[in-house]
């Protein structure tokens, strides 16, 4: 009780912010200049007698991309070298640069024991969280060895960030509202050029929202959030198009039989995406899946024979689709309706390319039918590649033989295909194009 009582007046009386301790932690909290020791020196506050480590502080705030400097010392002349651990509880922290691993020694000796070591902490989190670091001694000297504390710390971030980097809104049309993420606390919101006819800036949260008048190649808009002392800019680009195809992932999901009362799997499954709850308010989808006979993007790899492999596909050349919760830039393919694939996965052959993920939000699977390195084809190898055209919701056994997917959080051909095969009997969402 005497601890926590002097904690707290010394916290008020130096205009320290500290947090209390557990009764067992026996660190004594000093004061170190600025939280930046660059001498070997250091202002104690004061002894009580079961103080037997000091530190800089009681409690730290980290800001992603400024780090800091703590210091350590120890109270009274060893009769050993002591030895200090500072363990992170989580790869959060970095300290001297590093999480890896997640300890951090420092020896003290009789001759430099109150001199004061300091360790640089750092935020790896770019979100508001919390951590901690633990500090343990240990010696031969039995005043000092299992003498431990925790000093708490909190994560912050100067950060304002949008869904994405590139958006394509419909001229005539609501375009959909773009709500940043702003990581500490800010007062105003402004932009530079001026957003264009039709769009505003609301000045308070930096939410986008309006409707576009006329049609603009890509211009880029600096928007920054500020409280004042600090600032963050976010760079967005924004184009605005007569005629745009919307893109979405379900929001519920289906085993491997996506046919129902509809004549073959893939129109099955076109018939889930019009009836589902995140399909917007206008146009008729497809869903973007082969079964090699009803619905094929190519035949061969990378659709080495032009459009005439296409089948029912989904795509089409000269068409720009955008996500359609954020009008996010996705893809305006080639003459054959895909992006071409390099032999490593990726799009590489300009303008195709895919500019976003297809979801911006928590990373999600959806049936696709496709193969692995046999580009924009359908997956062979066994029948429930694609769940026997996507007619087959029975368990698949091994799984690996299963139906392949795609993945929203990728830009590569990942988001085609993604690793091996997932059961037949299991749920995915679907991926619906705006025809």
């Amino acid at each position: 009780m005497r601890i926590h009582l002097l904690v707290s007046f010394l916290c008020s009386l130096w205009m320290v912010s500290c947090n209390q301790v557990n009764p067992r932690d026996e660190l004594l909290f000093t004061l170190i200049n600025g939280l930046n020791p660059t001498t070997t020196t250091s202002t104690t506050i004061a002894i009580p007698t079961t103080a037997k480590i000091n530190v800089s502080s009681a409690s730290v705030t980290l800001t992603y991309g400024t780090p800091q400097n703590f210091g350590i010392s120890l109270v009274k002349l060893p009769t050993a070298n002591v030895t200090i651990t500072l363990t992170f509880t989580s790869s959060k922290l970095q300290v001297n640069g590093s999480n890896s691993p997640l300890t951090n020694v420092l020896t003290f000796t009789p001759a430099n024991y109150n001199v004061v070591q300091a360790v640089n902490l750092a935020s790896a989190t770019q979100i508001i969280d919390s951590s901690s670091l633990s500090i343990t001694a240990t010696s031969t000297d039995t005043y000092y060895n299992g003498v431990s504390g925790s000093i708490p710390i909190t994560h912050r971030n100067v950060n304002i960030v949008y869904t994405g980097s590139s958006f394509i809104f419909q001229e005539d049309v609501v375009a959909p509202t773009l709500t940043p993420t702003i990581s500490f606390s800010h007062t105003s919101c402004s932009v530079a050029p001026a957003l264009p006819n039709g769009l505003s800036l609301n000045t308070s949260t930096c939410v986008i929202s309006g409707t576009p008048a006329d049609p603009q190649v890509a211009t880029t808009y600096t928007i920054t959030a500020t409280n004042g002392s600090e600032s963050d800019g976010e760079n967005i680009s924004i184009r605005i198009e007569p005629t745009v195809y919307k893109v979405f992932i379900t929001a519920a999901t289906f085993g491997g039989n996506l046919q129902g009362a509809a004549a073959n799997g893939p129109a099955g499954a076109d018939l889930k995406c019009n009836a589902d709850t995140n399909k917007p308010a206008t146009g008729t989808y497809k869903a973007m899946l082969t079964d090699g006979t009803n619905r094929r993007s190519c035949s061969s790899d990378n659709c080495g024979g032009g459009v005439g492999e296409n089948i029912d596909w989904v795509f089409q050349s000269g068409r720009i689709y955008i996500r359609a919760n954020d009008s996010a830039s996705l893809l305006s393919p080639n003459a054959a309706g895909i992006l071409p694939v390099d032999g490593s996965g990726n799009f590489t052959t300009n303008p195709y390319n895919l500019n976003h993920s297809f979801d911006s939000g928590t990373t999600k699977e959806f049936w696709t039918g496709f193969a692995q390195t046999n580009y924009w084809q359908e997956a062979t190898a066994q029948t429930q590649n694609s769940c026997n055209d996507w007619t087959d919701g029975t368990n698949t056994s091994p799984t690996s033989d299963g139906g392949r997917v795609g993945a929203s959080n990728s830009t590569n051909y990942g988001a085609f295909r993604n690793g091996s095969g997932r059961s037949c009997s299991a749920t995915y969402y679907l991926l619906c194009v705006e025809q």
